[in-house]
C-alpha cells in the first residue's frame, strides 16, 4: 500500500463515523414517531371499545326495562279489560296520590295511585271472579293483590280484603305508577269510584296506565303508557 493511501485512511474513517452517527439519529426519530402513532392507535381503540361497551350496556338496560314493562302491562291489561261490577256498584275503586297511612297494612308508596276492581278474567284459583288490587310499595315494587272469594260479589268494599288474598310481585324498580280514567264523554279523570252514592255507577270506557321503570343497575329509566279499553 502506498504511503499516500495510508494517510487518507483516518479521513475516511472519520467520514464513515459521521455517516453512522447521522443514520443513528434518523433511526431514533423514526422510533419516536412509531411510539407516538402506536399510542394514538391504542387511545383510539380504547375510545371505540368504551363507546361500544356503553352502547351495549344501554341497549341491555333498555331491553330489561322493556321486558319488565311488557310483562306487567300484559297482566294489568288482561285484568282491567275484564272489569265488572257487583250488585252494589262498589267494586271499581281508584284513587290517586294515596296516603301511606291509609294503606299502611300493605305498605303503599306515598303519592302513588291505587286501583281495586272486580275482574272476570281467569285467576289463580280458577274462580268465576277475582277482586284485584294494583299498587306500588315503598320499595318500588309493583304488587298485584288477588282475592277469589265469591262473597265479594255482593259486599261493600270499605277496605282492602286481607283473608284469602294472594300477593304477587309484578314489577321491580318501578318509581311511579299512575292511572287515569276515561268517562263516557271522552274526558279523562284521575279518580274513579263506583257506588250508589257516587257520581259513577258504571265503569270507565278505558284506563290509562303509566309507569316509570329502571333496570336493576340504574343505567336506564323509561316511562311507558298504555291505554286499556273496557268492553
Amino acid at each position: 500500500m502506498k504511503s499516500k493511501d495510508i494517510k487518507k485512511l483516518p479521513i475516511f474513517n472519520r467520514q464513515y463515523s459521521i455517516i453512522n452517527h447521522n443514520c443513528s439519529a434518523f433511526t431514533l426519530i423514526e422510533l419516536v414517531v412509531a411510539i407516538a402513532l402506536a399510542s394514538i392507535l391504542i387511545l383510539v381503540t380504547a375510545m371505540i371499545f368504551k363507546q361500544a361497551s356503553s352502547a351495549f350496556s344501554q341497549s341491555d338496560a333498555r331491553s330489561e326495562v322493556y321486558q319488565n314493562v311488557r310483562a306487567a302491562f300484559d297482566t294489568i291489561k288482561r285484568d282491567i279489560s275484564g272489569a265488572t261490577l257487583n250488585t252494589r256498584y262498589e267494586l271499581f275503586q281508584a284513587f290517586n296520590d294515596v296516603s301511606a297511612a291509609s294503606y299502611s297494612t300493605i305498605g303503599a308508596k306515598e303519592g302513588s295511585d291505587i286501583i281495586t276492581l272486580l275482574s272476570s278474567t281467569p285467576n289463580l284459583e280458577d274462580k268465576p271472579v277475582a277482586l284485584i288490587t294494583y299498587y306500588l310499595k315503598t320499595d318500588n315494587v309493583l304488587y298485584k293483590l288477588e282475592n277469589t272469594g265469591t262473597s265479594t260479589l255482593n259486599s261493600a268494599i270499605s277496605s282492602l280484603p286481607d283473608t284469602g288474598t294472594t300477593y304477587k310481585e309484578l314489577g321491580f324498580n318501578v318509581s311511579t305508577l299512575q292511572f287515569r280514567y276515561q268517562d263516557t264523554d271522552g274526558g279523562w279523570v284521575d279518580t274513579w269510584e263506583t257506588g250508589t252514592s257516587t257520581s259513577y255507577q258504571y265503569l270507565p270506557n278505558a284506563v290509562e296506565v303509566e309507569m316509570t321503570v329502571s333496570d336493576t343497575l340504574n343505567r336506564y329509566t323509561g316511562t311507558s303508557t298504555n291505554i286499556i279499553s273496557i268492553p
